[in-house]
């Protein structure tokens, strides 16, 4: 019983060992995805080139970061004093027609006057008989001095408002908050003719169908703003799946997120998983047609073979001759490679297969470590595992080196599912 124990501990032991091991490997593969987001000019947010942002008040207040008037100048190359910076409708200039200096003897856009300047107006333009038109220190307008009409005698004439507390930001008007849309699209390249399965946070949000040439679009409006993980699967036309493509970003609110560059992984599998050292084994799978398919095989030292995939179907086949490979388990993964604006990309890897080369080759009675064929494997298999260690069950002999042991247990747990 004692070394029955043992074995479970040093077992699980190997297994934690070899789990951590793949999520490190899986962890440092290459994924060309890209993600650009179009940020919405007048959605409230300081994003990329913009300086400023009108916003959409009162939703969103405009956003003009740490500028003020004091950072600009007027007519005569002195600063601002007073008023109020507006952002224009390109968020790349600021509007400064809200801005003043009351006693430069210049009247800026917003002021009713400055000193003598009053904007061509005088007492007979704003309605009075005569008089003299004159600026107070706040550059107001005073019309006390201005003689009224005798037909209106005891009507007393009005001042104007306050200097720097009238006028708006030119050439930009608010929206409505649809006019805002947060929208995702995304472009990427699967298997002729396959469904592109999209995820997010988990739950399918769409299934879009690849054309001839294995290109995908999808495009969507109807998602939160927020961090989201995004996830994108294929089954190919033999009903082998690809891997799970995740990627995780923040959708940006009143923003369109163009994603390129999601590349699914070929499809993989292999017609015999255990072989005599010096037989050939067939891999195969399908991905994007006409394009570099790279296989790697691992063992002490990694063979990466190179081949085509077809002009129509995207299927690929490669034989290879395990006789440089030594007696052992082994795992074959592949990935594709395309031309881009001159640039070779690569893809993500595929799901790695296993296969073991031995003595004796032949097929395994119970194929990805299914020990009961209730095609889950798990603790039960892992049971009828232990039970038959150490003897020649040709069930438990994943391998089929004659003996059920830890190259075994590798195995089984590759095609662990709990």
């Amino acid at each position: 019983m004692h070394r029955f124990l043992n074995i479970i501990v040093f077992l699980f032991f190997c297994f934690a060992v070899f789990y951590a091991f793949q999520q490190k490997a899986e962890a440092e593969e290459f994924v060309p995805v890209e993600v650009e987001v179009v940020y919405a000019c007048g959605d409230g947010f300081l994003q990329l080139t913009e300086i400023c942002d009108p916003g959409y008040p009162p939703v969103k207040p405009e956003q003009l970061g740490t500028s003020t008037c004091q950072d600009f100048v007027d007519v005569f190359g002195s600063f601002f004093v007073s008023g109020d910076l507006h952002c224009n409708s390109d968020c790349l200039t600021f509007a400064t027609s809200s801005c003043y200096t009351c006693g430069n003897s210049y009247k800026e856009e917003v002021e009713e006057c400055d000193g003598g300047d009053t904007g061509g107006l005088s007492c007979t333009s704003m309605g009075y008989a005569g008089g003299v038109l004159s600026c107070s220190a706040d550059c107001r307008l005073n019309v006390s001095n201005c003689e009224a009409m005798e037909a209106e005698a005891g009507t007393t004439g009005g001042g104007g408002s306050k200097g720097g507390s009238a006028g708006s930001a030119t050439g930009y008007e608010p929206g409505s908050l649809d006019e805002l849309k947060t929208q995702i699209i995304v472009k990427g390249k699967s298997y002729p003719h396959a469904d592109v399965h999209v995820l997010v946070d988990g739950v399918v949000i769409g299934i879009v169908n690849a054309d001839a040439k294995a290109d995908f679009y999808f495009e969507t409006d109807e998602i939160s703003p927020g961090v989201a993980s995004f996830g994108f699967w294929s089954e190919d036309q033999d009903g082998l799946k690809s891997t799970l493509l995740t990627l995780t970003f923040r959708v940006i609110s009143g923003a369109v997120t163009n994603i390129t560059g999601v590349y699914i992984s070929p499809t993989i599998d292999i017609d015999n998983k255990a072989v005599k050292q010096g037989e050939t084994v067939r891999i195969y799978g399908q991905t994007v047609p006409q394009t570099g398919v790279e296989v790697h095989i691992h063992s002490e030292q990694q063979f990466v073979e190179a081949l085509s995939s077809h002009d129509e179907s995207g299927k690929w086949e490669l034989v290879f001759d395990t006789t440089p490979l030594e007696e052992d388990f082994h795992t074959a993964k592949a990935l594709f490679q395309v031309e881009v604006n001159g640039n070779i990309i690569k893809s993500g890897f595929s799901k790695a297969i296993s296969f073991h080369v031995g003595k004796v080759g032949g097929v395994v009675p119970c194929p990805e470590a299914d020990l009961n064929h209730d095609e889950r494997v798990n603790l039960t298999d892992f049971s009828i595992l232990l039970f038959h260690w150490g003897s020649d069950n040709t069930c438990a002999d994943q391998n089929q080196n004659g003996v059920v042991d830890l190259v075994d247990f590798s195995i089984m747990m590759y095609y662990w599912t709990g």
